[in-house]
């Protein structure tokens, strides 16, 4: 009984139950379309063959028709814009889909009973249901409500005529059967793909950020840079080009297991002295920070130090930048090349006697 439940009402994950949302919405906007388009050609069609004479039964069928054509439009740019938001509210998706599955529905079965009066054919009602259970998805206990509803509806208004003497009602029940089976099935079987296109999403995700993110550090690398220089708009911008002074000898002391943990250290440094930035481990020991606000009005010092406590060991960062809003790849590449000259210049003047660089050298010897 649980697994009939479960069947009948499968608990979904959001993140699945999202991408399902959206394969529906783009069902609902293929068949409104394909529908408008040929209900307009019958509309052009009928018209010409009535050649202006209308009576009761041409009234019902402009009628019929125009109602179709309304609901396809009206189903079509509702869909068009539902899928262009991030976040659809539940209620109002599910309304929508309801408005869509009745509408659609409801015209199927006045076009079959006026049909049916006429001693035409019935095929109608039976494409719609068809293209509902398809495209237009419910959890399958609401979905076999609605089949039910639309099956009884058809065969009440066919009953109204005649008793519906020329239906036989163990094929109208089998067929009633056959579709609350395939929405079932159908229901389920979306749920596996979109279970599959979510996951690919995801696996996907965590190959572009290992892509695009230093191993050691986490901060963006090479990768990440180029892909961002193809997008410059020409927003002004600070560029900073940070190296850490004597990390050579820094490793040769402490070794590079130190020199790591200096490393992360100095990453989660530059994330707070340039909060909002984009930080990237420019390669070995220099790293490269931009951020779309003028220096004064983020670290402007030229020189940072702080003591790397696990070992012990004081760091200290030369830091250069340069400001300017490039307008291409070139220009961007450009500001690059002026804030790594700052930073030479930084570093000529930390490595110097006056600045104790050869002292600093010797205390670490």
């Amino acid at each position: 009984m649980k697994q009939f439940y479960d069947f009948m009402n499968p608990s979904v994950n959001p993140d699945i139950e999202k991408e399902m949302d959206t394969a529906c919405l783009k069902n609902i906007r293929m068949i409104s379309l394909i529908g408008l388009v040929l209900e307009v050609l019958a509309a052009i069609a009928f018209f010409a063959s009535i050649r202006g004479k209308i009576d009761s039964n041409a009234l019902i069928s402009v009628v019929g028709i125009s109602f179709s054509i309304l609901l396809c439009t009206f189903s079509f740019f509702q869909s068009k814009s539902m899928l262009k938001k991030e976040d659809i509210s539940r209620r109002r998706f599910f309304i929508f889909k309801l408005i869509v599955y009745i509408g659609f529905t409801a015209s199927a079965i006045m076009f079959d009973y006026h049909n049916y009066k006429q001693g035409d054919q019935m095929v109608t009602f039976y494409i719609i249901n068809l293209l509902m259970i398809s495209f237009v998805l419910f959890k399958p206990w609401f979905e076999t409500v609605l089949v039910v509803c639309s099956y009884l509806a058809m065969f009440l208004c066919l009953y109204s005529v005649d008793g519906a003497a020329h239906i036989q009602p163990i094929d109208f029940f089998v067929l009633a059967l056959t579709s609350i089976a395939t929405s079932a099935v159908r229901y389920h079987s979306l749920i596996n793909v979109s279970s599959n296109t979510v996951r690919l999403t995801e696996d996907n995700t965590v190959l572009e950020n290992t892509s695009r993110h230093d191993g050691l550090t986490g901060l963006l690398n090479r990768l990440a840079l180029e892909d961002d220089a193809q997008k410059i708009d020409g927003r002004e911008m600070t560029v900073y080009m940070i190296d850490i002074n004597y990390f050579k000898e820094i490793n040769d002391q402490y070794g590079h297991v130190a020199g790591d943990e200096i490393l992360r250290e100095t990453s989660e440094r530059l994330k707070q002295l340039f909060p909002g930035g984009r930080h990237y481990r420019y390669g070995g020991d220099e790293f490269l920070v931009i951020v779309f606000q003028p220096a004064e009005e983020n670290y402007n010092a030229d020189t940072y130090e702080f003591t790397q406590e696990q070992y012990g060991v004081k760091v200290l960062l030369s830091i250069g930048n340069a400001q300017g809003s490039p307008a291409d790849y070139q220009g961007f590449f450009d500001l690059i090349s002026r804030a790594d000259k700052a930073l030479y210049v930084v570093k000529k003047r930390t490595h110097s006697a006056e600045f104790g660089g050869h002292d600093r050298r010797r205390a670490r010897q």
